[in-house]
């Protein structure tokens, strides 16, 4: 399916107030149709709000040609990277599954636009390939946390952070999602004054703009449903420790509990012990890491808590029904 949308939000303004602020959307594989669209949504907003200069954008795929989201859309593509604008505000749009590694033709464009003074920004797992070109100098960035654990583990070297996205740095980068338009918000806010975003966010019917520090999950008290302060305490503890797992007694210390009432409360609000809880999350991490990255099982395996191959193997095939190399390269369902 592809959408040739003519509504006037999806549509570069024609505007004569001076040069305009330009964005350039580049597509890659797992990119978001939404996403894209409610960033260009954003911008036109703001245009409608008075914005001086305006905004202008395109929608470039690295070939020119349409790619077809995993949800079976494609957006229309205006051309290939030849086309780009290398002074524009240029991001590479990713989405909740990890990028391939890029071609060294986008590479060298992009170490390229840097060079001609170009704003680099991502959203979702376009933040790997900004890593995979060096073009992350300040080694923060922010990423779906479906994908945060594999980036981390693929690029080491980077500060990956689970707040809703990050401005502090050269580069912007943003997990996607409803957290787009937040930070287009913000930097309509910034380039553009508090007024026009306010007015910006009224119109796409956005009661407030969270900054950068927002988390993006859900806290474990609103995942798991549980009113009890030391359940919630131990599950974040849990989750905070998956390379090295703390046993039961450990967390039971660490949240004032006896291991006896950690025992009863996970077994009443979870229905699992607390080994059996932690291993869970640990498995569906494992998960992650095997279909996102080329991690080595035994680097999976390490990186998720397990010490021998062999169990960590028994363990997944129990928990999914499948070993972990038969589930290289299948996209996760995250």
């Amino acid at each position: 399916m592809t959408c040739h949308d003519t509504r006037p939000f999806l549509q570069a303004p024609h505007a004569s107030q001076g040069p305009a602020h330009r964005f350039v959307f580049l597509l890659l594989p797992t990119h978001s149709p939404a996403d894209v669209s409610l960033a260009i949504e954003t911008l036109s907003e703001a245009n409608a709000a008075g914005a001086n200069p305006p905004y202008t954008w395109q929608i470039l795929s690295e070939d020119g040609l349409p790619l077809r989201s995993q949800s079976g859309l494609s957006l229309a593509v205006e051309g290939g990277v030849e086309e780009i604008d290398l002074t524009a505000t240029i991001f590479l749009c990713g989405g909740n599954r990890m990028e391939a590694p890029a071609s060294q033709k986008l590479l060298n464009l992009l170490r390229k636009a840097t060079r001609y003074g170009a704003t680099l920004g991502a959203l979702g797992s376009g933040c790997a390939i900004l890593a995979q070109a060096g073009l992350l100098p300040d080694k923060k960035v922010a990423a779906h946390w479906a994908i945060s654990t594999s980036i981390q583990e693929t690029f080491p070297d980077l500060d990956v952070r689970q707040q809703v996205y990050d401005t502090s740095s050269k580069s912007l980068t943003c997990a996607g999602g409803l957290a787009t338009a937040d930070m287009f918000l913000n930097v309509i806010g910034t380039q553009q004054g508090t007024n026009c975003a306010q007015k910006t966010a009224a119109a796409l019917a956005c009661s407030s703009i969270r900054d950068q520090s927002n988390a993006q999950t859900l806290s474990a008290a609103c995942e798991i449903g549980a009113k009890s302060v030391h359940l919630v305490q131990a599950v974040e503890i849990m989750r905070e420790n998956l390379e090295h797992p703390l046993s039961p007694t450990v967390i039971a210390k660490t949240v004032g509990v006896s291991s006896r009432q950690l025992e009863r409360l996970f077994s009443k609000h979870l229905g699992m012990s607390p080994k059996s809880y932690s291993n869970k999350l640990r498995l569906e991490n494992a998960r992650r890491l095997i279909q996102q990255t080329k991690l080595s099982v035994l680097e999976v395996a390490i990186a998720s808590g397990f010490s021998s191959t062999s169990h960590f193997s028994k363990q997944y095939r129990k928990r999914f029904g499948a070993s972990p190399s038969s589930e290289r390269g299948i996209p996760s369902a995250s």
